[in-house]
């Protein structure tokens, strides 16, 4: 097996393992904590359940089924190009990052197809500042296009 199909496997296994990750934390919210409720993690954190219906952090939030659809058929085409762009890349780190924002957007999906919106769940504070609630996926996503930006802007400097 040749060092490119088996970084392949290893990008795929990341976007399942985001998948699974997500929705599991997700279930798990759902089967635990009713809606206004608030439960404590530590200091500055907080479990929550809300909703979100638009984009991120709540923004966009869709008025009708129209609007809706557009998100969707939006994260379709978005993970469609993330998956293009997946196969164009050829540094095992890129691809492994890319695979978790891809993981990471099937996840927020899955919800918008079975509950209409995505499940947010975690509430990070300072005094009566608070961060919009977010997800792993929200993470992953995150934090993987923050690295993979740091990744292309160092490599070319590198090269």
């Amino acid at each position: 097996m040749t060092n490119l199909r088996k970084v392949h496997f290893f990008s795929i296994f990341i976007i399942l393992f985001t998948v699974v990750f997500d929705q599991a934390t997700k279930w798990s919210v759902l089967a635990f904590l009713e809606r206004g409720e608030v439960v404590e993690i530590c200091p500055y954190v907080n479990l929550v359940l809300h909703f979100n219906f638009g984009t991120s952090f709540g923004l966009l939030s869709p008025a009708n089924s129209m609007q809706k659809n557009m998100i969707i058929a939006l994260t379709i085409f978005c993970v469609l190009l993330l998956i293009y762009m997946f196969f164009k890349l050829r540094s095992p780190t890129e691809k492994a990052l890319c695979g978790f924002l891809i993981g990471g957007a099937i996840g927020n999906l899955i919800d918008r197809f079975i509950h209409g919106g995505v499940i947010d769940f975690i509430d990070v504070y300072y005094a009566s500042w608070h961060w919009p609630a977010f997800n792993a996926a929200d993470f992953f996503i995150s934090s993987s296009a923050v690295l993979l930006l740091l990744c292309n802007l160092f490599s070319k400097k590198i090269r």
